[in-house]
Order: C-alpha cells, then structure tokens, then sequence
C-alpha cells in the first residue's frame, strides 16, 4: 500500500497551539509581574510603620445625622478598611481608632472623607437616624418657610435663637408702629410683639425644597426651609405667627459656652423671666425707691405708699 506524501516543512496542530499558549501565558505574567511591582506600598497592604497607627476614616462625604455602616470604611479599590496612619503620641484620647465603635452611631454633624472620628461628632449611643437625631430631648421640630422670618438666613446647625412676632392692633390695617408710643410718635397706630418661641434650635440648616405644582407634570415652585426645634407648647403660638403675623423677627443668641440660663439647663424648661416683648413695663416708685416692673394683662402692681412713718 503506498504512503501518503507528507509535505515538507509541516508542523503537527497540536504543538503549534501548546507553542502559542505558553507564549501567551508568559506575556501575561510577565505583565501582571510588571503591574504588581509598580503598585503603591499601600495598596499592596505593607506593614504600618513602627509608632504609626491606622485610624479609620469615611471613604466619602457623610452628611449629619447618617448612621455610620461598613460600607462608609471600605475602600471601593480595595475592599480594605479604609485608615490614615498617624503617630501614636499625636492620637487625642477623644479619637477614635476601633472602627466597630463607629459602626451603628449617628453623626451630629456632617464629616467630610479621609477625616479622622472623634466622639463630639457623634450623637448618643442609641440615636435614630434622620433629622429626628437633631431635635434636643423634650423638643419639637416644626419645617419653616425662611423667607417668613426676618434674619434666620445665615444660621447653621445647632445655632440658638429666639422669635419675636409683631402683630398689628388693628387687625385691618397692615401699618406696625412702635409700640412705645408717646412723644412725636404719640399719633401713630400702635402694635403688639411678644416672643414666641424662647430658645430654638436650628435642626437644619437652610435647604430649597420643590413644592409640587397644581397640575401634574407642571413644575413646582422651590421654597428655602428650615428644620428648627421649639417647645412643645411654642409649636401653636409659631404656625399662628407664620399666618397672621405682620412680622416675625429671628433673634440670634451667643454662641459662646456657658451663655444659657440655669433654666435652660432642664430639657424642655422654659423661661418664666418677664420678657420686655410680652409685657409692657412701668416705672414704679416707692418712696426713695424706683424700679422697672413688668405688668401682666395690663394690671397694675399694688405699691405701698412709701417708707412707714412713725405714729402711724
């Protein structure tokens, strides 16, 4: 039987590919050896430096009154915990350096990333999430239109302040005068202030909000609101103010520490001091003795008719 010619020069297929697939694999580790030895240190998970320490930290923006997860401490690249390394003598005692005494606490205040946690920006352990975190235990927080009140532009975060509305004694007229009266301004139509939440805190700060159009598809107009804490009982008074008010006046308080009253220091108290808003005041003397009284529903004090005599 006669053989077949074989051509000269002929390679079998199958040592061909084996040929081929070991050239691919080699250019492939010689890539991924190339790659490995230009990565940074610290992301091929290199050891901390003696007296360093990792100190996690937020891979991206949270804003106030987020509860903090995993996946706020991963870095998306890596998978890793995210961490800055600082020196141990420079860590203040109020950081936080185990990242599972960050998992499930609510942010008071908005942290931006890379930045390192301490306590003070944290809410208590058990804090629910939202803008509820923001509302002072005893508190209320009613969302105000900040167009309505003179001066609340401005405020931020946790900032105090007090409302004064300005009502016209005359209900159809819309002028407001001083309410002081007397002298040159004796002819003018008087009005009535009286403070209306005492000691309110800004929950949060000013936002624009889309209020749904009347037609469908049609677009609504954007009011800037704000989220404020008010006592349970100053909630009726500031929604009627924001309604019938001519005026309603933001009195911004100190900042400083130690600034509040020692009634303030109970949660919900409020004030009883006489406010020069709610109550005229009258300048009452006795004898050699002359004081400013506030006077209640327009009643005058009983005064004595000055210092006892003797014989009488």
């Amino acid at each position: 039987m006669a053989s077949r010619p074989r051509h000269r020069g002929a390679i079998p297929s199958r040592p061909l590919l084996l040929l081929v697939g070991a050239v691919v694999l080699a250019g492939i580790g010689m890539v991924l050896l190339y790659l490995s030895a230009s990565e940074p240190s610290e992301v091929r998970g290199a050891e901390v430096p003696p007296g360093m320490v990792g100190v996690p930290v937020a891979t991206l923006d949270l804003p106030s009154y987020t509860e903090i997860h995993l996946e706020h401490l991963l870095d998306p690249a890596t998978g890793q915990l995210a961490a800055v390394y600082l020196p141990e003598e420079s860590i203040l005692e109020s950081t936080i350096v185990d990242p599972r005494e960050l998992l499930g606490r609510v942010l008071a205040r908005k942290k931006s990333a890379a930045r390192v946690f301490r306590e003070s920006d944290l809410m208590p352990v058990g804090t629910r999430p939202g803008v509820v975190a923001g509302i002072p235990a005893g508190k209320r927080a009613l969302r105000i239109d900040a167009s309505k009140v003179s001066g609340i532009i401005g405020l931020r975060q946790g900032d105090r302040f007090d409302l004064v509305a300005t009502y016209p004694t005359n209900p159809r007229s819309s002028a407001v005068e001083s309410v002081y009266g007397g002298g040159p301004a004796s002819g003018m139509k008087r009005a009535r202030s009286s403070v209306v939440a005492d000691g309110a805190t800004v929950v949060s700060a000013l936002e624009n909000r889309s209020v749904p159009g009347a037609r469908a598809g049609r677009t609504g107009v954007i009011v800037q609101e704000m989220v404020i804490a008010l006592g349970p009982d100053e909630i009726p008074r500031v929604t009627e103010a924001l309604e019938i008010a001519k005026r309603i006046d933001c009195i911004p308080r100190s900042g400083l520490p130690g600034d509040s009253r020692p009634e303030e220091a109970v949660v919900g108290a409020r004030s009883t001091r006489p406010s020069p808003y709610d109550e005229p005041v009258i300048d009452v003397i006795e004898g050699e003795r002359r004081s400013l009284r506030f006077v209640p529903d327009g009643v005058l004090p009983a005064v004595g008719a000055g210092p006892a005599q003797a014989g009488r």
